[in-house]
């Protein structure tokens, strides 16, 4: 006696609330999937709340899209890895992962995007563009896919300013492909990150068109010059080395106090290209020495909402409408209590208050440790600039 083949289970035909309640009980994936089926399955999918869950983009070997919530552990994030072409590729088998294979991928991952977010009413939290040794970026992403992608996110009218954009790169060379993206990238940013492993190099320099308003970048990214600082108008920037002299410097601080650039500046801290000389950065500004031994100034950290950075001394530069930017160097700024030590002081009248009148240092006739002179050698570079 022949069995007679299971039937399948009627699930479009279940009452609406019914419905609603099965597909509640699905993982986002699943969710994803059944809006795609038909009108109805994509209006019954946005019924579905998902609570704080956010959206992100990684382009390395393939577009991964992702969805989670970003204060929380990444193996509670879903991810949709979408494939450049028709070739086979290793499927990473997991329920947490979704492989989608497209021809022209650069123009499917904005298509998904738009519906994540349609769906799931997510906001878009950031990208990450990576080129590193274990994450190589494929062939076919390097050519009209990616242009397709970019031309897209430029064109994204819901879309004014990135979120959150890293850029990375391995060896040198590597990051041709993360500078073209950011060569062609129309957006502004609202935080850029160069930390990781971001190198430039003379035949690769990245380029930034649109305004960033807090710049982190590590020290091998020497790609920041007079000309993207005032470009890119950030109003926070920490990082390492610059290609910053010390006239870019008193060229940067002129426009400034004259407001016809970087009036939203509000704490830099980066290094120069050269050991800080205070003759030339305050040539022609009128900046007031502040004295080290009793001026003080503290900033809340814009990285760190529990770390207060502590300002010993300083010069004072007022802006035509009145506005206060205080300059010095990481050499006299703390973090903790108590007082700067005697050579501190010492330094600070011998490199700041020394060299500001005539350019000839102060003659301060005193030896300093050797372990001193070690620790603090590093940090002559080191300029920061608060603005309150």
């Amino acid at each position: 006696m022949s069995r007679r083949p299971p039937r399948k289970f009627p699930l479009l035909r279940l009452p609406r609330l019914a419905l609603i309640e099965v597909v509640k009980c699905w993982n986002p994936i699943e969710i994803y999937l059944f809006s795609r089926v038909s009108r109805k399955t994509k209006e019954i999918s946005k019924l579905i709340e998902i609570p704080d869950v956010g959206l992100g983009l990684t382009i390395s070997k393939c577009y991964e899209v992702y969805l989670g919530n970003p204060a929380r552990c990444v193996s509670t994030h879903w991810y949709f890895r979408l494939y450049p072409g028709l070739r086979n590729y290793e499927k990473y088998k997991h329920e947490r992962y979704l492989d989608i294979f497209s021809k022209n991928s650069g123009k499917s991952v904005g298509k998904l995007i738009d519906h994540c977010q349609e769906i799931f009413k997510c906001e878009f939290g950031g990208m990450s563009i990576s080129n590193l040794k274990f994450e190589i970026i494929d062939p076919v992403m390097k050519s009209s896919n990616l242009k397709v992608f970019i031309n897209w996110l430029n064109q994204h009218e819901k879309l004014s300013k990135i979120p959150y954009l890293s850029v990375s790169s391995g060896e040198e060379g590597d990051q041709l492909h993360s500078n073209w993206f950011m060569q062609n990238l129309k957006k502004d940013i609202e935080i850029l990150n160069l930390y990781r492993s971001y190198r430039a190099t003379e035949h690769s320099t990245l380029k930034v068109n649109g305004k960033v308003d807090q710049l982190e970048f590590s020290n091998g990214a020497k790609f920041l010059d007079l000309d993207h600082l005032i470009r890119m108008d950030c109003i926070y920037m920490r990082g390492g080395e610059t290609s910053l002299t010390n006239r870019d410097l008193n060229s940067f601080l002129k426009n400034w106090k004259e407001m016809k650039t970087n009036e939203r500046m509000g704490f830099y801290f980066i290094d120069a290209a050269e050991n800080l000389d205070w003759s030339i950065i305050l040539e022609g500004l009128d900046g007031e020495i502040r004295d080290v031994r009793t001026v003080r100034r503290e900033y809340k950290s814009p990285w760190n909402e529990i770390q207060i950075y502590k300002a010993n001394g300083g010069v004072d530069i007022t802006r035509t409408d009145g506005k206060t930017a205080t300059i010095g160097m990481r050499f006299h700024m703390i973090f903790e209590d108590e007082p700067l030590s005697r050579q501190m002081i010492r330094d600070y009248q011998k490199i700041i208050v020394g060299q500001n009148m005539d350019g000839q240092e102060m003659d301060m006739n005193f030896v300093h440790d050797p372990e001193y002179e070690h620790l603090t050698a590093l940090l002559r570079k080191t300029f920061f600039v608060m603005v309150k």
